[in-house]
């Protein structure tokens, strides 16, 4: 099993070091960042982000999300680099006052989404974040001393893991 072999598992777009757009691809929000990954795997859906995992277990490499390109390390050699900016669903329940996003969902799009209907998300100050990062890191932002942190607000994950 190879790198290459990915391709035949995803809907959605593999880049490999030698093709087009791979740099593109694999350059986070940080572009003092350089990101040495293996391959960069674009999820065309939930399905793409769990055939990932599996593939990657069964291959022995590992997976980092990283669907915005903040929080960027350069501790990512050899691994594939899981982008989810594709999975860009946001459903404003405003009788409820939830919001369900997808996973390459950025701040800007929720509070858009949201503002007509009189509603706002426990975002940060920078609307080109994704929701996932934020809230996975905690989600400080300018509401959290009056609402908590955006995580202590999530109703529920939708969760991918290597079973």
């Amino acid at each position: 099993m190879t790198i290459n072999d990915l391709r035949g598992v995803l809907k959605g777009r593999v880049l490999l070091p030698d093709d087009d757009g791979f740099e593109q691809a694999a350059t986070p929000w940080n572009l003092t960042v350089r990101q040495p990954v293996a391959a960069v795997a674009e999820a065309a859906d939930a399905e793409d982000v769990a055939a990932l995992v599996r593939y990657a277990r069964r291959a022995g490499l590992t997976v980092s999300a990283q669907p915005s390109g903040h929080g960027a390390s350069g501790d990512v050699d050899g691994l594939i680099l899981l982008r989810t900016g594709l999975l860009n669903e946001v459903e404003v329940r405003a009788d409820e006052r939830v919001v369900r996003v997808g996973a390459g969902v950025r701040w800007g799009e929720v509070l858009a989404a949201a503002g007509p209907l009189g509603l706002a998300g426990l975002a940060g100050s920078a609307p080109g974040v994704s929701v996932t990062g934020y809230t996975l890191g905690g989600g400080v932002g300018w509401f959290s001393r009056r609402y908590g942190f955006a995580s202590d607000s999530v109703r529920a994950f939708e969760v991918v893991d290597a079973d």
